[in-house]
C-alpha cells in the first residue's frame, strides 16, 4: 500500500467519524460509498471493512457520551436486543450472497430512501429533565429493522435509530444521538463478526480506518450539540442523496 492511500484512509475515516458522531449516525452512509468510489473496493468488501471501522466510531463516541451521562442505557439495551442478532445473521448470510453490481445499486437506492426518511421523520421530544421508561416492544421491533439494514449494508443504523428514539422514546436529539452511539456499537460489532466469518474484511485498510476513526469520534463527541438541528438534517439529507446518486451512476 502506498503512502497516499495510507494517508487518505486515515484522513477519510477522521472526517467521517467526526461528522458521524456529532449527528449520531455513525457515518456509514459516507464511509461505505467512499470506500467503493475512492478506494476501489467492491460493495461487499467496503461493507465488511467499513463495519469494523463503525465499531471503533461507535465505541469511542459511546464512551465519551456515557461519561457525560447522555446515554439512555435502558433504551439502548432493548433496542440492541432486536438489532444485534439480526445484524449478525444478515452480515453472515445475506450480504455475501448479493451480486456485486446489484449490491452497489441497492445501496444507492437505500441511501436516497434514507434521505427522504430523515427529512420527513417526526422529532417529538420530552422535556430535558425527563428520562422516559423504555418502551420495550417498540424498541425491539425497531431494532430488528435497523439490524437487518445495518448488517447487510452497514448504513442506516444511526439514521433510523435517532428518529425512532426521538419519536418513540421521546428523547432529546442530543440524548438520542448519544444513545444511538451505544446501540450502533453493539449492532456494528455483530455485523463485523458476521463479515469476518464470511471473509469480507480487508484488514490492512481496516487498521488505518480505525486509527482515524478513534481520533475523529473523540473530536465529534466534544463538538456535539453546537450545530443547529435543522442545519444538521439538511446537510445529512444532502450527503445521502449525493452518495446514493453517485453509487447508482457508478453501478
Amino acid at each position: 500500500m502506498d503512502a497516499a492511500t495510507t494517508v487518505g484512509l486515515i484522513s477519510f475515516a477522521l472526517v467521517v467519524s467526526t461528522y458521524g458522531t456529532v449527528i449520531g449516525a455513525g457515518g456509514g452512509f459516507i464511509l461505505i460509498p467512499g470506500l467503493v468510489l475512492l478506494f476501489d473496493m467492491n460493495g461487499v468488501q467496503a461493507v465488511g471493512t467499513g463495519t469494523v471501522t463503525l465499531v471503533a466510531i461507535g465505541f469511542t463516541g459511546a464512551i465519551n457520551y456515557d461519561r457525560a451521562r447522555l446515554v439512555h442505557r435502558g433504551a439502548a439495551g432493548w433496542f440492541a436486543a432486536g438489532s444485534v442478532p439480526t445484524a449478525l445473521l444478515c452480515a453472515w448470510f445475506v450480504a455475501d450472497r448479493i451480486d456485486a453490481e446489484l449490491f452497489t445499486s441497492a445501496l444507492g437506492f437505500v441511501l436516497i430512501a434514507l434521505a427522504i426518511f430523515v427529512m420527513l421523520a417526526p422529532h417529538t421530544t420530552a422535556d430535558d429533565q425527563e428520562i422516559p421508561k423504555p418502551r420495550r416492544c417498540r424498541l425491539m421491533t425497531g431494532g430488528v429493522g435497523v439490524g437487518a439494514l445495518s448488517g447487510t449494508f452497514a448504513v442506516g443504523g444511526g439514521l433510523l435509530t435517532v428518529p425512532q428514539l426521538t419519536s418513540v422514546q421521546k428523547l432529546r436529539p442530543h440524548r438520542a444521538a448519544a444513545t444511538t452511539s451505544a446501540t450502533a456499537t453493539m449492532a456494528s460489532f455483530a455485523g463485523a463478526t458476521g463479515h469476518t466469518i464470511a471473509g469480507n474484511v480487508i484488514w490492512s485498510h481496516a487498521a488505518l480506518l480505525v486509527t482515524g476513526a478513534i481520533v475523529g469520534s473523540t473530536l465529534g463527541a466534544r463538538l456535539a450539540g453546537r450545530l443547529p438541528a435543522r442545519a444538521v438534517l439538511i446537510g445529512l439529507a444532502t450527503g445521502l442523496i449525493v452518495a446514493g446518486a453517485s453509487l447508482l451512476l457508478a453501478g
